[in-house]
């Protein structure tokens, strides 16, 4: 056939028209798929079989083409045409399809690049940074990749355009995992920052990739090759690179926050980044915040200029102060390393927070608290603990709808971080929501199955009377006396059963070797035997033990510890020692936290409750548990409570008791 005859043929056929009209509809059908499934989550592979097969047709459409023709009497060979056929008239509608066909592509591939949200339907400015593999022969060397992995997330979260997921979420992944869209989805991110450190001596080198985690495409990819006294330009450099691969805006204090050098000592930069790893870890032990404050005050003293360290070490001390050792010493530490840090860089973040602590924390001042992590926030360091430490700060007000916003809000930037889970349980409980609170505490058992957690649950299944449920979750557990919460909580349990020998023999047993328990929990233990041989009728010991326990409960007073729990155990120590005198003391003590701690105060209230139904105060307990069943707040007072607990037997007669402990 002669070449011109041939496309002469082609162009009679239609075959032209089948070409261009199948590429256009194609290209509209692909970018329906990458566009249109991650929204309804439909997996890759059903975009890359859609592809394949628009490809794989195009040939076979062009063949049809040549062969057939559709005519009014239906489809014809084309050979079957003759010459003879009338000539039909053109028409021109198939390029308006066309036309139409490549308006929509268009349309869709700017919706879906610039409003759709990419494969994991996530913001398309935001990241993930995965743990960074510690390549250094010396495996002591992974708090230094841990630290470079920190330090870059902490530069990316000063960038306002930027979502940065929280490093607590992130760091239960392996540093180059397989399943990226699915992390990323975990996540709620669009990209996913790998890398790795190798240290050697003081040489490092840092090798990143930033992957697109939809399509698991490399965007951008870089090593460095540096010495330690360098690293903080490669950490600056990275995050400057990642906010240009994905757009985002700096503002020129962004700019500044991101380049800046915190020490130019690099052995107190290593401390640092030892404090800092113990800091990020999930796991807090008065152990593990001891060599905290060792890390982060050499830090201070190889460099005394370095602002961030002292930052860390007054939340440390502030943190200690609050969890382990309410004593003067701890509160002095955390307000000297506070002034170093003002005294260095007054507005900066970490500085802010560190205020923010100290003032939640220590002075329970909560406006100035709230308006320091709000400092902390606007400076984006911090930001999720900032956002987080805000909750726990409004729910001590009472402003319970503020505090939940507030978790949902810290989850979004941290969602696989069991510990904000757990938090934000805590404050469903204390509404007594309890699906929600479960809904939460399931997820964050997903992610670590922490015994401090499961016990958690338990809780929330005796507030609703389910000791069976409690039981099984905490039949798992050992008794560990090393975890005062979970040691106490399974204690607990027997004593709701009534199983009190058996109660007093794992608590006899574990007294018997003090030296081997945690200083703060010995005054628990010993107040909690005290109450399960009164309750056993076992009164001359039960008499002793409590005695024992009041006087270390005082003894810690005297040495400074002026907080809610040692009222709360004084309270009921007087009550079952049947000293009314001291139960009006304590009482009276006890009103400041009432008047000022939302969330601690109904715990407290209750504890009264209770010591004026063992001192015969009937209708004052009467009262109180009424006020208690409408109050929110930390194990918020339930029917079920009233009906387990052995502690309200001298109320169970009272029809008004009765009454008020029905399901």
């Amino acid at each position: 056939m002669n070449p011109r005859n041939f496309f002469v043929e082609l162009k009679r056929r239609n075959v032209y028209k089948v070409a261009v009209a199948y590429t256009v509809v194609g290209w509209l059908l692909i970018q329906v798929a990458t566009q249109v499934f991650p929204f309804f989550e439909i997996p890759n592979w059903s975009v890359r079989l859609i592809v394949l097969a628009i490809v794989l047709g195009f040939p076979i459409a062009l063949i049809i083409a040549w062969a057939f023709e559709l005519t009014p009497d239906g489809i014809k060979r084309t050979t079957e045409k003759t010459a003879a056929e009338p000539r039909p008239k053109k028409r021109y509608a198939w390029i308006f399809v066309v036309i139409g066909a490549g308006t929509l592509s268009l349309a869709l591939f700017f919706a879906g690049r610039y409003t759709v949200p990419r494969a994991t339907g996530s913001p398309e400015k935001s990241i993930a940074v995965l743990p960074f593999a510690n390549l250094s022969r010396d495996p002591d060397n992974a708090y230094f990749a841990d630290g470079i992995q920190d330090e870059v997330l902490t530069r990316l979260a000063k960038i306002a355009d930027l979502k940065v997921i929280s490093r607590t979420s992130t760091q239960r992944y392996k540093s180059s995992p397989e399943n990226l869209p699915e992390i990323a989805r975990q996540l709620g991110v669009a990209h996913i920052l790998e890398g790795s450190v190798q240290k050697n001596g003081d040489q490092v080198r840092v090798t990143v990739q930033l992957i697109r985690a939809g399509t698991d495409s490399h965007l951008w990819a870089e090593s460095y090759d540096r010495k330690l006294t360098d690293i903080f330009a490669v950490e600056s450099e990275v995050a400057a690179n990642i906010a240009r691969a994905l757009e985002a805006r700096l503002t020129g204090s962004e700019q500044q926050a991101v380049a800046a050098k915190p020490t130019e000592n690099t052995e107190a930069y290593e401390a640092y980044l030892r404090g800092l790893a113990l800091w990020n870890s999930v796991e807090v032990s008065p152990r593990g915040n001891e060599m905290m404050v060792v890390y982060f005050e050499r830090a201070v003293q190889l460099d005394p200029k370095f602002a961030v360290a002292w930052a860390y070490l007054s939340i440390v001390h502030s943190f200690n102060y609050a969890e382990y050792d309410r004593t003067p010493h701890h509160r002095s530490e955390a307000k000297r390393a506070l002034e170093a840090a003002q005294g260095l860089a007054p507005d900066a973040g970490e500085t802010q927070f560190a205020l923010g602590l100290y003032s939640y924390r220590v002075l329970i001042d909560y406006d100035a608290a709230l308006a320091a992590f709000a400092k902390a926030r606007a400076e984006a360091t911090n930001r999720v603990s900032a956002i987080e430490f805000s909750a726990y700060v409004k729910r001590r007000q009472g402003k319970w709808d503020e505090a939940l916003q507030l978790h949902t809000e810290s989850l979004k930037l941290d969602p696989r971080n069991p510990i904000l889970l757990s938090e934000s349980a805590l404050s469903y409980r204390a509404l007594r929501r309890f699906d929600e609170a479960e809904a939460l505490v399931d997820r964050a058992l997903e992610i670590e199955r922490s015994p401090s957690i499961v016990h958690q649950k338990a809780e929330i299944r005796l507030a609703q009377g389910d000791i069976e449920g409690a039981k099984r979750l905490l039949d798992g557990l050992p008794f560990d006396p090393q975890n005062a919460g979970n040691f106490l909580g399974k204690v607990q349990l027997l004593v709701f059963a009534r199983r009190y020998p058996e109660a007093i023999r794992i608590l006899r047993e574990t007294l018997a070797t003090p030296e081997k328990l945690p200083p703060p929990a010995l005054p628990h233990y010993r107040t909690d035997l005290g109450l399960v041989e009164a309750l056993a009728g076992e009164n001359e010991t039960a008499k002793a033990d409590l005695a024992a326990a009041r006087a270390a409960w005082l003894q810690r007073r005297a040495e400074g510890d002026d907080g809610a729990v040692v009222s709360h155990e004084l309270i009921l120590i007087a009550a079952l020692l049947r000293d009314k005198t001291a139960f009006e003391s304590e009482r009276i003590l006890a009103q400041k936290f009432l008047a000022r701690d939302a969330m601690d105060g109904p715990w407290l209230q209750r504890a009264i409750a209770i010591a004026q139904a063992q001192l015969g105060e009937t209708d004052a307990a009467i009262a109180g548990v009424q006020r208690l069943l409408q109050s929110y707040g930390e194990g918020a007072l339930t029917p079920a409570y009233l009906r387990l607990d052995p502690l309200w037997d001298p109320l169970r007669a009272d029809p008004r008791f009765q009454k008020l402990s029905q399901p």
